[in-house]
C-alpha cells in the first residue's frame, strides 16, 4: 500500500481537518478574549510560520499580501506580493490575519505580549497585555481551554439531539456479541452463545435482569463460570473463563470481569434539554478521565508506552473517518477536552505556564523581569519539544 493510496489520504485529510479544526477553535478563544477586554491583537494565524498569505483591512480597502518563499525569491526579485481589493465603506483594523504554511498550528500575537518567540515589545500603551489587570490577563490566556471545552460540549449535545441514543431493554436477552482490538472473540461466543439467546443463570443462580447478570460477572475476573442460556426453548449450559477488561467510567478506569455479551437495546430520541445535559456529562466525564490518566502517568501506574501524540492521533482520525462523520466528530470532541485539559496544565510553554506566571506576578504584585520569563519559557518549550519528539517516535514504532 503506497503513500498515495486512498487509506493514507483519507488518514492525511482527517488529521489535517480533525486537529485544523482544535487548533483554529482555540486559537479564536485567545483573539476573542482579547478583543473582548481590550488587547490590541497585531496577527492571527492559522498554521505555524512562514506565512502563506496575510490580509489586512486598511482605510483604502482590504490588502492582501503574499509571502514569496524564500527558495524563488531570487527568481521573482521580490519577497512579498501586495495588491489591494477595493471595498465599500472600508475600516481600518489593527490585526493581521494570516494564513501559514504549516497546517498542524496556529497563533495569535497580542501587543505588549513577550514569550518564548521573543517577538515583540512592552511600551505601556492602553491596549497591551501587560497594561491589562490580572484577571483580564488571565482570563485571555484562559481563553483557548474555555473554547476548546465548549467545543466539545457543543459537538457531544449536537450529535446526541442528532442521532439519539440506544437504551437498554429490561431482561437478559443478548443484543450483541462483544469484541475489540486486542479480542475479537470474546469466552461467551466461543462457548456458543448467540444474539438473541437469554441467559438464565450464572453459577447455578438465577437471572432475570442484566444488572444481576453483570454483577456477578463483574466481581469474578479470572475466574471460570457456569452459564446456562436459552434458545429456541432449548437450555444450553457451559464453562466460560471471564477475562479481565479495563473500562473508563466517570469515577475512573475500573477493572472488570467480562464474557463478551451486550444487552439489547432500543432506539430513543433526546430532548434539546436532554442532549445539553448528556453533552454536559461527556464533556466532564472525558475531562476527568484525562485528568486520572495524567496523574496515573505521573505517579508510574501507567507506562508511558500509553501515550499517543500526532501520528497516533492522525492514525485514529482516519480510522474514525472511514467509519463516518459522525465517529469523526466525536473524536474530535474527546480530542478537544484533552487539549483543554493539556494546555492548561502549569507548564512552561504551555497557556497553564504563562497562568501560573501571570499568579506569581499577581502574589508579589510587581512584574518578573522579562529576562526571566523568557528564559522559563524557553525552557518549556525546548521540554515540550522533546516530549512531542519522544512520544511521535513512540507512535512511529507502533504502526
Amino acid at each position: 500500500m503506497g503513500f498515495f493510496s486512498i487509506d493514507t489520504l483519507v488518514t492525511i485529510g482527517a488529521a489535517v481537518f480533525t486537529l485544523g479544526i482544535l487548533i483554529l477553535i482555540h486559537e479564536l478563544g485567545h483573539f476573542l478574549v482579547a478583543r473582548m477586554v481590550g488587547i490590541r491583537v497585531e496577527r492571527f494565524s492559522i498554521g505555524m510560520p512562514p506565512r502563506l498569505l496575510s490580509f489586512r483591512n486598511k482605510f483604502d480597502g482590504l490588502w492582501v499580501k503574499l509571502f514569496i518563499p524564500w527558495f524563488i525569491q531570487r527568481m521573482a526579485n521580490a519577497t512579498t506580493i501586495e495588491f489591494r481589493i477595493p471595498r465599500k465603506k472600508p475600516v481600518a483594523g489593527d490585526t493581521e490575519y494570516a494564513l501559514s504554511w504549516t497546517p498542524f498550528g496556529g497563533y495569535v500575537k497580542m501587543s505588549g505580549m513577550i514569550d518564548e518567540s521573543m517577538d515583540g515589545e512592552v511600551t505601556g500603551k492602553p491596549w497591551e497585555f501587560g497594561s491589562k489587570k490580572r484577571w483580564q490577563q488571565l482570563l485571555t490566556i484562559s481563553g483557548g481551554v474555555i473554547m476548546n471545552t465548549i467545543l466539545a460540549f457543543v459537538i457531544f449535545s449536537s450529535i446526541i439531539y442528532v442521532s439519539g441514543m440506544e437504551e437498554p431493554v429490561e431482561g437478559t436477552v443478548v443484543g450483541s456479541m462483544v469484541s475489540t482490538e486486542e479480542r475479537e472473540v470474546f469466552p461467551a461466543e466461543a462457548a456458543g452463545i448467540q444474539v438473541n439467546d437469554q441467559i438464565v443463570a450464572i453459577n447455578g443462580q438465577s437471572v432475570v435482569e442484566w444488572e444481576e447478570l453483570t454483577d456477578i460477572v463483574h466481581g469474578l475476573p479470572g475466574q471460570t463460570v457456569s452459564v446456562d442460556w436459552m434458545r429456541n426453548g432449548v437450555r444450553y449450559s457451559d464453562s466460560i473463563a471471564v477475562v479481565k477488561e479495563t473500562v473508563p467510567t466517570a469515577e475512573g478506569t475500573l477493572e472488570v470481569g467480562m464474557i463478551g455479551v451486550g444487552r439489547v437495546t432500543e432506539h430513543k430520541d433526546l430532548a434539546l434539554l436532554e442532549s445539553i445535559q448528556y453533552g454536559a456529562r461527556s464533556t466532564y466525564m472525558f475531562g476527568t478521565l484525562m485528568a486520572r490518566g495524567f496523574w496515573s502517568m505521573v505517579t508510574g501506574a501507567t507506562s508511558m508506552d500509553q501515550v499517543g501524540g500526532p501520528v497516533m492521533i492522525a492514525k485514529m482520525a482516519g480510522d474514525m473517518a472511514r467509519r463516518g462523520w459522525l465517529d469523526v466528530f466525536y473524536f474530535m470532541a474527546i480530542i478537544s477536552v484533552n487539549l483543554a485539559f493539556i494546555n492548561i496544565l502549569p507548564i512552561p510553554g504551555l497557556d497553564g505556564g504563562h497562568f501560573l506566571i501571570i499568579s506569581i506576578e499577581g502574589i508579589i504584585r510587581r512584574p518578573l523581569p522579562v529576562n526571566v520569563k523568557l528564559v522559563i519559557q524557553q525552557v518549556g518549550m525546548l521540554f515540550l519539544l522533546g516530549l512531542v519528539l519522544f512520544i511521535t517516535i513512540q507512535d512511529i514504532s507502533r504502526l
